[in-house]
């Protein structure tokens, strides 16, 4: 069996309504190009806990939203899938020191501090979590908080395999159970460019 995520990314409106029923649009058309037909007003509403639902599609279909800022990302994949898209914020600079406490494993922390761009790094960490936490919660195991996740349970130690993508600010992270997922994306999407598997040695162990 191939595994598949299907993602668009788009621009939305900065209010809660307007990312959730722009992400809604987003994903009948993702559902449009398998060939389900998934009316925008049927997929379950804003607020409900878990992941959107729509009847028309397969029990084994995964829907996911992520929006942050003007921003928003669907997928749907035939797997469980998690995902996180956040926006830099340039206070964050100043506040690195204390945002990294916040982090459980000290060679994550490490890893950041001694990088290039702690803060993009920061946020490469950060997403992996969220991403980890909403993968733990579609598959029925939530943590008690995305920071109880461990990077540390990223391939090639641990069963998860991620992917992310990075520009102007923006972090995007996806995480898998299945090696050989298979991610495709519009023609014109800003993904086309930089998504990449994480190399969890980066992250260490």
């Amino acid at each position: 069996m191939t595994y598949r995520l299907s993602l668009l990314m788009a621009h939305c409106g900065n209010s809660g309504h307007q990312q959730s029923h722009r992400g809604r649009e987003l994903l009948s058309r993702l559902a449009a190009d398998q060939g389900v037909e998934c009316a925008v007003e049927g997929w379950t509403p804003r607020g409900r806990k878990g992941p959107p639902v729509h009847p028309a599609l397969a029990s084994s279909d995964i829907a996911c939203l992520s929006h942050r800022d003007d921003k928003v990302v669907a997928g749907l994949a035939n797997c469980p899938v998690g995902i996180d898209l956040e926006h830099a914020r340039p206070r964050h600079r100043e506040r690195l020191g204390e945002l990294l406490e916040w982090l459980p494993e000290p060679r994550v922390r490490q890893a950041i501090l001694e990088s290039d761009d702690p803060l993009a790094a920061f946020y490469r960490a950060w997403t992996l979590h969220e991403a980890l936490y909403k993968l733990a919660c579609i598959e029925g195991t939530p943590p008690a908080a995305a920071l109880d996740t461990r990077l540390a349970s990223l391939a090639p130690h641990g069963p998860i395999h991620a992917w992310q993508w990075q520009m102007d600010g923006w972090t995007l992270s996806i995480c898998v159970r299945n090696s050989g997922l298979c991610i495709t994306h519009g023609d014109d999407s800003p993904l086309i460019n930089g998504l990449c598997v994480v190399e969890s040695s980066f992250w260490g162990g």
